[in-house]
């Protein structure tokens, strides 16, 4: 699934502490919720008269002294004692919603909610190794500067897709795109490996009139947006490959 589209269609945004608590909650259930209270209490972390381990990640959401010490306490086994791992997750939670919110700007995208989970799940591997008081600062700090790295790096291979008009994927109106001499330079381009044969017939049947690209994708079964960015990457080529010359057709 790609961040970079866009549609008509208004979703919910996505809320990373409702998927973490939900998570929690099924895996805290019954002897494994038992098994990982008597796994906290082997690793002398206090609980803090909480009854599990849902309940006990919540109560370190709070902003206090006590949760901050245990919070940086329980960071310190995250590499050793990978079940700690979500309950991490979920005591930071709030943290994470905002770094996405932040790079989503207010409505972030399954990919970059994913993607901040991702990053701050690798971060739980180095916090370990920090002093006690920044653990995790650390983490979400990570989760955000990576995520941002990943959606640059992503954004230089995606079309942009501001909202379209209508009759977007029509034929061009200028004419020397639908000129007769367009089919040349195709078969030119085809031949030197510029643009696949199937790039070749997506621009024949959508640049020429025959037909939409909204036709095309209902007739193939593919997705209206990929075809878009298909067709613009390869039209990006075309551009490049007959630039130089340009000025002497």
């Amino acid at each position: 699934m790609s961040s970079y589209w866009c549609s008509d269609e208004v979703t919910p945004p996505i809320d990373i502490q409702s998927l973490l608590t939900s998570d929690l909650e099924a895996r805290s259930a019954g002897s494994s919720g038992r098994w990982l209270v008597e796994r906290l209490e082997e690793y002398c972390l206090d609980p803090l008269g909480t009854a599990g381990p849902l309940e006990f990640a919540l109560r370190l959401q709070r902003d206090d002294a006590l949760a901050r010490h245990t919070l940086e306490e329980l960071l310190e086994w995250t590499a050793q004692a990978p079940e700690f791992r979500l309950v991490v997750l979920v005591a930071l939670a709030p943290r994470l919603d905002e770094v996405a919110r932040r790079l989503g700007r207010g409505r972030p995208s399954a990919d970059t909610c994913s993607e901040v989970l991702a990053q701050a799940s690798l971060a739980l591997w180095w916090a370990p190794e920090l002093a006690e008081g920044g653990r995790a600062d650390f983490v979400v700090a990570e989760a955000h500067r990576r995520t941002r790295a990943e959606q640059r790096r992503m954004a230089r291979h995606n079309v942009a897709t501001d909202r379209l008009p209508g009759d977007f994927d029509r034929a061009l109106d200028e004419p020397e795109e639908s000129a007769p001499g367009l089919g040349p330079r195709l078969d030119r381009a085809v031949r030197a490996r510029v643009i696949s044969e199937a790039d070749d017939r997506l621009i024949r049947a959508t640049r020429t009139g025959e037909r939409t690209l909204s036709e095309v994708a209902r007739e193939t079964g593919s997705n209206y947006d990929a075809l878009r960015m298909r067709r613009a990457r390869a039209e990006g080529r075309l551009r490049a490959f007959y630039g130089p010359e340009r000025g002497e057709q």
